[in-house]
């Protein structure tokens, strides 16, 4: 709709909505062209100007790594092959905006270790190698939930099936940065020395339908673990955040 005003500029009106034009809640945009030829435009809102970006509508938080090791202290698992699972538990607010949420790596065979490449004993105890990469988005508006990474490790016994050797759970760190964790295993153990010789014969070590129950305490009040073999994770992370500031989040010193 066009109208000219009394100094014979021509004024363009644009509705926005399904509101009237000339309603209070209706939003337009107005285009002015004068006789000399200048543009001008003018955005209104319920007749106020509104002038800079709009606030961000979600945090991020990107991950990125690699699953470098196991490392165990014992040298009778020298030759063993072992893999590992991952997966991400989070809470309902996250989404993932990038990447994927579970991953398995490579069976790697066992060799010794070297003088204090992959653990905090030098030269003790064997490592199997992965150096699987990890890389995933996630955005939300709240932090409740705030992401865990959960890993399974599976090893192939002498009559070639797959038995789970640990479990582990570690909380994302949540300052940005690099970070290298050294992460300790369990596995669930059986209840009576009878049937952890039928689950050693048979080949089916009690292990969880579920490795995101690692990433919370609810259902396992009565679950037994050990400790097998001194089994430990070497996992790189990097992490960056964006848009926390906007929601009222600061990194502590």
């Amino acid at each position: 709709m066009a109208d000219t005003n009394s100094s014979g500029a021509q004024s363009l009106v644009i509705a926005i909505g399904d509101s009237p034009l000339h309603s209070t809640n209706s939003h337009h945009l107005r285009l002015k062209t004068r006789s000399s030829g200048h543009l001008g435009l003018k955005l209104k809102q319920n007749d106020s100007i509104v002038a800079g970006n709009e606030p961000a509508s979600s945090f991020f938080l990107m991950i990125t790594g690699q699953i470098e090791c196991a490392h165990t202290s014992s040298t009778l698992l020298v030759n063993n092959q072992l893999y590992c699972r991952y997966t991400f538990s989070y809470g309902p607010d996250w989404i993932v905006s990038h990447g994927v949420t579970s991953g398995i790596t490579q069976i790697a065979g066992s060799r010794r270790a070297m003088s204090g490449n992959y653990s905090d004993q030098e030269g003790k105890g064997s490592v199997n190698v992965w150096n699987f990469p990890i890389e995933i988005s996630f955005q939300s508006t709240n932090t409740y939930g705030w992401p865990r990474l959960c890993l399974s490790v599976y090893g192939i016994d002498f009559l070639g099936r797959d038995v789970v050797r640990g479990y582990a759970s570690i909380l994302l760190p949540i300052n940005p940065g690099r970070y290298t964790k050294l992460v300790k295993t369990f596995r669930p153990e059986s209840g009576t020395a009878m049937q952890q010789f039928i689950s050693w014969l048979t080949g089916t070590n009690p292990e969880f339908l579920d490795s995101k129950i690692t990433a919370t305490g609810e259902g396992r009040e009565l679950t037994r673990v050990v400790n097998e073999n001194d089994l430990k994770l070497k996992i790189h992370l990097l992490i960056t955040r964006k848009e926390f500031a906007s929601f009222g989040y600061t990194s502590s010193s």
